[in-house]
């Protein structure tokens, strides 16, 4: 009963992304209600559910449980360290990206060509695509070339107790918030594609290509928040951290 308690008011004043932050399973619970832990995260589970008009009582309890029963294996990336973090990004959802960009952009096409006079939306959902990936790999490449070594050099100094200069705090402020401009535009077209898919729904007769396409696009968003995520939440947090009062 204490435990439980306990769980019950940290988890009352936590925000939304704070709680995904401490466990990310809870990001399964998040999105089967639709509320959103990423970009539109720093809210109480509270006001979270009073937006949406959901139940928080049946929220917070499955939460709870949740927590009381963490899953093994989850990682807690809060603890990691953000050179090690960065990485991590990377390899899992920086490539993962490039992977199903290429993967995923002919049968879009395709899709596009064949049914696209029949349903307009396809045409539009191949634009967004685009403009998506064109997004995100443009954004990915600043931060691998740009904004990942600036952290990861600022990490290093506080490590071995060197000054961060006035010119390395101004460009990394800056280039975190340019960074967390270009989720919430990614977040934007992710969401219209969803709109546009209807939830990523076909037609029980639909191809295969169609039921292949909109699981992988569903798959997409999914890593998309989970990848934001990690960014804003985390290791932003944790690079401002780093920077002097």
């Amino acid at each position: 009963m204490g435990t439980s308690k306990n769980v019950t008011l940290n988890l009352e004043k936590m925000t939304v992304s704070d709680i995904v932050s401490e466990n990310y399973n809870a990001a399964t619970i998040f999105k089967q209600y639709g509320l959103d832990f990423c970009c539109g995260g720093g809210i109480t589970l509270k006001k979270a559910c009073q937006d949406r008009n959901l139940d928080y009582d049946n929220i917070l309890n499955q939460l709870q449980q949740l927590f009381n029963h963490k899953a093994n294996g989850n990682f807690n990336y809060h603890a990691w360290e953000a050179d090690y973090l960065i990485d991590y990004i990377i390899e899992s959802h920086h490539q993962f990206v490039r992977n199903k960009t290429e993967e995923l952009t002919p049968y879009l096409n395709k899709i596009a060509r064949v049914h696209g006079q029949s349903n307009p939306n396809n045409v539009e959902l191949l634009h967004k695509f685009n403009d998506l990936t064109a997004e995100l790999l443009q954004h990915m490449e600043a931060e691998e070339t740009v904004v990942f070594p600036l952290i990861k050099k600022i990490c290093q100094k506080r490590k071995v107790g060197k000054s961060v200069t006035p010119e390395e705090m101004d460009q990394l402020q800056n280039q975190l918030d340019l960074m967390i401009d270009d989720h919430n535009n990614a977040g934007l077209l992710m969401s219209q594609i969803r709109e546009l898919t209807q939830n990523y729904s076909t037609h029980p007769d639909a191809c295969t290509t169609y039921k292949m396409v909109f699981a992988n696009l569903e798959a997409f968003e999914e890593d998309l928040h989970k990848h934001v995520h990690l960014e804003n939440n985390i290791l932003f947090k944790k690079a401002s951290d780093m920077l002097p009062e």
